[in-house]
C-alpha cells in the first residue's frame, strides 16, 4: 500500500503541475512568444500547447484534487499522518475552492485571481517542504 500512496502522491503532483502550467505558459507567451512572427513553427506549436493547457486547466486541477484526497486517505489508513502533508492538502483544497468560485462567477475578479495565485504559491512551498522533509 505504501507504493500506492506514493503513486497517488506523484500523480497528484503531476496534475497540479499541469494545472499550474496554465499561468507559466501564458506568462511566457506574453513576454516572448507573442513577439515572434506569425509564421514561426515554434509559435504555432507553443500556442497549440498553451490552448490545450488553458482549456483543460480546471480538469487538471480537479483530477489533482481527487487524487490528493485518495492519497491522503491511503496515507492515513496504511502509512502515517504527515503534518506537512495535511498542510499541503489544506492549501490544495483552498486553491481548488477559489478556482471553482472563479469558474462559477464566469467573470474576471482580480481579488479572487490574486488569492488563487497566492494559494498556489503557498501550495508549491508546502509541497516542497512536504517532499523534502516527509514530516
Amino acid at each position: 500500500m505504501r507504493e500506492i500512496g506514493e503513486l497517488l502522491g506523484v500523480l497528484t503532483a503531476l496534475f497540479f503541475g499541469l494545472a499550474i502550467m496554465n499561468f507559466v505558459m501564458k506568462f511566457v507567451n506574453r513576454k516572448w512568444v507573442m513577439k515572434l512572427p506569425k509564421e514561426s513553427k515554434f509559435k504555432q506549436r507553443y500556442t497549440s500547447l498553451m490552448k490545450f493547457l488553458v482549456k483543460n486547466h480546471r480538469f487538471f486541477g480537479f483530477a489533482a484534487a481527487v487524487l490528493m484526497i485518495a492519497h491522503v486517505v491511503v496515507q492515513i489508513i496504511f502509512a502515517w499522518v504527515s503534518v506537512t502533508g495535511i498542510i499541503t492538502a489544506a492549501l490544495a483544497v483552498v486553491t481548488v475552492i477559489l478556482g471553482v468560485i472563479m469558474f462559477q462567477k464566469k467573470k474576471s475578479d482580480k481579488t479572487l485571481l490574486w488569492a488563487h495565485r497566492s494559494a498556489v504559491i503557498a501550495l508549491i512551498a508546502a509541497f516542497l517542504v512536504h517532499v523534502i522533509t516527509k514530516i
